[in-house]
């Protein structure tokens, strides 16, 4: 799956404005696709980027949503963004984030911990996340990389402590050509540049607040009715997305919650990480059905 091509050179990663990397995220996850490919780009203002679970009361005002799990992301002048599409996973779901993680470890001489974010000199320095299909296998590694902008909205309790920064403040000022080359170089997939006629739209996501947000590993599970009086599930974990809408799906043809958490998140090929416990869900929404 791996194909590395002549054309990839640093001079084919383009300026985006927080949006276009929002839709081209999402895009990502539902365009064809018949190999492996990554996307980077320069952010080139500032904004917030929700997660793909997120409601609009998880984040400041305008805040965007992009297509990949996990919490709420800064973004501006500074902000290395890369996305990672493979057509099909060929490794066990648990470990989406370890196995593609990897090469942006490499290229930036960072660790990982397991979390949402990397590591470098003991200070969160990027987020990373992921969008599955259990269906088709299709997924989606994201990272937002804080080359001179910060990419955390406060410490969480999943920094273990950390104090996020950027990777100038830690290294001084950075070769950005030298930082793109070792990224792709690292994944050895083609880069490729998304037209806009290939973006697509995800379902709005409700402006109401949640019923209720339970903390868990690297942050929020939450339920809460839409618009429609539908209950739905989100929050700040990572998730196959047809998982999350079979859960909801069974919610509402009145399956008992329990039994329908268990079949939803239990099923084979489900990716859910960020989450301890299952009873997250179970009492999230049994407070939304309340």
């Amino acid at each position: 799956m791996v194909a590395t091509v002549p054309h990839m050179t640093t001079s084919s990663v383009r300026q985006k404005g927080p949006m276009t990397i929002a839709l081209a995220s999402r895009d990502a996850f539902v365009r064809p696709l018949t190999s492996a490919t990554i996307d980077l780009a320069w952010c080139t203002e500032d904004a917030v980027l929700l997660g793909a679970f997120q409601r609009a009361c998880d984040g400041p005002p305008a805040a965007i949503t992009r297509g990949t799990g996990g919490c709420a992301v800064r973004v501006g002048k500074g902000t290395l963004h890369l996305l990672v599409a493979i057509p099909k996973l060929e490794h066990d779901e648990s470990v989406i984030l370890n196995r593609h993680v990897r090469p942006l470890l490499r290229a930036i001489r960072a660790r990982y911990f397991g979390r949402d974010w990397i590591d470098v000199d003991h200070h969160p320095v990027a987020h990373v996340g992921f969008a599955h299909e259990r269906a088709t296998g299709r997924t989606v590694f994201e990272a937002f990389i804080a080359v001179r902008t910060p990419f955390a909205l406060g410490t969480p309790p999943s920094y273990m402590g950390k104090s996020p920064t950027t990777l100038e403040a830690l290294r001084g000022p950075i070769d950005d050509e030298a930082l793109v080359a070792a990224i792709i170089a690292a994944y050895g997939y083609e880069l490729r540049a998304p037209s806009s006629e290939e973006i697509s739209q995800l379902e709005a996501r409700s402006s109401k607040p949640w019923s209720l947000c339970i903390d868990e590993a690297i942050g929020s599970v939450c339920a809460g009715r839409d618009e429609d009086g539908r209950v739905r599930v989100g929050g700040e974990f990572m998730s196959s997305f047809d998982a999350v809408r079979d859960l909801e799906a069974r919610i509402e043809r009145g399956e008992p919650i329990r039994d329908a958490v268990d079949a939803a998140f239990t099923a084979p090929h489900t990716a859910l990480f960020g989450v301890r416990s299952l009873d997250s869900f179970v009492r999230a929404l049994e407070a939304a059905i309340r």
